[in-house]
């Protein structure tokens, strides 16, 4: 059995501060082997969750016929700053099945004359389904532009006049709906772009995430002892999978992200050790994004290789 933790936005190069002690990550730096491949966080996701067209599965999933023009659909918020805006998507805005149901509803309605139809496949992810397919190859999706305090400046040079006029009544329309009134973070858009293909190929995936759209998925363990109970109930060995551990995009101060280290390192890395050492598992890969990104791996037993000189964890898996 193989297993591989995604750790998107885990590691902080550039950060010159003492982190916790991290005994057994320690043990992965020095007993691993670390090939390089920094990735965008999109680029990132694609490989880890799902496998083709995201339409097609999005669509696989509402039963649509597969010659049924689609594209995604996310429901974005967009902050207006004083020289630029921002743009955040995804389950940090905690949008509820609810409100998805009735936003989705209510633009179905407001473009009806169009023919568009908006299907709410989760809260943060959705499917539009129109006439037919828009040039709209230009617009990056979501994921590439979720993040970026550039990403709106920059589609507005680049984006079809339909698309934008598109996202000017969207806006208009959910800027004077009773939900955002009651939400601390309003949606404020829904961002649309043609298409991401995915290129995962994982036995198992573990994810709390929309677009976690493979054959076998789950949601993401507690740790490592849930995820052990999960192969250990599928109905076929396992013998490659997947966890993809959130959390740290949101542990953006110093403190949240030791918190967050010393939690992933008594839930995950040690038990995961232990594991390897026990011949358990027959190898751990830990891969991340970013500049300095890349996948280290540890083969069972490595630990033998006594003469490998000791590293500390300090933002990076290298």
């Amino acid at each position: 059995m193989n297993t591989t933790i995604a750790l998107p936005s885990f590691l902080r190069p550039s950060e010159n501060l003492p982190l916790p002690t991290t005994s057994a990550l320690d043990f992965f730096l020095r007993f691993g082997r670390f090939t390089p491949d920094p990735a965008s966080s999109a680029a990132f996701r694609a490989r880890c969750l799902w496998r083709g067209s995201l339409c097609r599965l999005l669509a696989d999933r509402l039963g649509l016929p597969p010659e049924t023009p689609c594209i995604p659909a996310a429901p974005v918020s967009q902050q207006m700053g004083m020289n630029q805006a921002h743009l955040a998507s995804g389950r940090i805005l905690g949008i509820s099945t609810d409100e998805a149901a009735r936003w989705c509803e209510g633009l179905s309605a407001f473009f009806a004359d169009q023919g568009w139809q908006f299907h709410p496949c989760f809260p943060d992810l959705w499917l539009l389904t129109l006439p037919q397919m828009p040039a709209w190859q230009k617009v990056p999706s979501v994921l590439e532009a979720d993040g970026q305090a550039d990403a709106v400046e920059r589609i507005e040079r680049l984006a079809p006049l339909d698309w934008l006029a598109a996202q000017t009544e969207i806006q208009m329309w959910l800027h004077a709906h009773p939900l955002n009134a009651r939400r601390p973070v309003p949606v404020n858009g829904v961002w649309l772009w043609n298409d991401s293909v995915g290129s995962a190929a994982y036995g198992l995936t573990a994810a709390d995430n929309s677009w976690a759209l493979g054959k076998n998925t789950a949601a993401a363990p507690r740790d490592w002892a849930q995820w052990e109970n999960l192969l250990s109930k599928q109905p076929q060995p396992v013998s490659d999978g997947l966890i993809f551990l959130e959390g740290a995009e949101e542990a953006a101060d110093y403190e949240s992200y030791c918190r967050l280290l010393q939690t992933w390192e008594k839930d995950f890395f040690a038990p995961a050790r232990a594991a390897l050492q026990s011949g358990r598992l027959n190898s751990l890969t830990l891969t991340a994004d970013g500049t300095h990104g890349g996948s280290l791996t540890v083969a069972a037993k490595a630990g033998r290789a006594f003469w490998k000189r000791k590293k500390t964890f300090a933002g990076r898996l290298d």
